[in-house]
């Protein structure tokens, strides 16, 4: 049987089988040929065991890589759920746009941080979450189901950090934002100084687009502030 693994290489998952769609259609094609239970993957970051299930078909949808829609005016786009959001980043940088909110590493799937309600950085803007137009997902009948904050609002929710629990999410309409060039202003203190000085230097300033705090270890007394 197929090994799947995530990006550690030390979790090792012996599954039924592996089938790496292309679309939307190959997803529900897949779904309908078969009675095991399913596992998704896709850049097979979630570590620890969470990137597949032993004995399943596991979808890898990697080679779901492709944008659908653009319209750099609206500052809207749709892409397949494999697509990384650096290759996103590559595609619209010419057009002087950038993804408008994202976690920290621009490697992972869309389909992978909607999935697990991935945070963003950008400072008043929120999860990734609230950059999402609407996604469309697969049920595990092999029905296709659109949804949106606005329509099957409940579907919608419940996809976002769902874990494929209810469906395969295969494609996202994003809401992009003008691209501008930043600084990045590094700060090291005690991590007990650390709320304070985030309250005078970060917290309602319009100039701090992103921002995060890492702790030294092994003590974790100091911090080194990133905006």
């Amino acid at each position: 049987m197929p090994i799947v693994n995530d990006v550690t290489q030390v979790n090792a998952i012996e599954v039924f089988s592996i089938a790496t769609p292309h679309s939307t259609e190959e997803v529900q094609a897949a779904v309908r040929s078969t009675t095991l239970p399913l596992s998704i993957g896709g850049g097979h970051f979630s570590i620890g065991g969470h990137t597949a299930s032993p004995g399943t078909l596991h979808l890898d949808l990697r080679r779901m890589n492709r944008v659908l829609r653009f319209d750099p005016v609206a500052h809207v786009i749709r892409v397949e759920a494999g697509i990384r959001w650096c290759d996103i980043q590559a595609f619209i940088d010419p057009h002087g746009l950038a993804v408008k909110i994202m976690q920290t590493y621009a490697n992972f799937t869309v389909g992978g941080a909607l999935s697990v309600n991935a945070h963003g950085r950008y400072m008043g803007l929120g999860p990734v979450v609230l950059s999402v137009r609407s996604i469309r997902f697969v049920l595990a009948d092999g029905t296709p189901v659109d949804a949106s904050p606005t329509e099957n609002a409940a579907w919608f929710a419940a996809a976002i950090g769902g874990y494929g629990a209810i469906g395969i999410i295969t494609e996202a309409e994003l809401e992009l934002a003008v691209n501008v060039r930043v600084e990045q202003r590094n700060a090291k203190m005690p991590t007990a100084a650390y709320p304070g000085w985030f309250d005078a230097n970060v917290r309602g300033n319009a100039k701090a687009v992103f921002h995060d705090s890492d702790l030294y270890p092994p003590h974790y007394t100091s911090a080194r502030a990133v905006t």
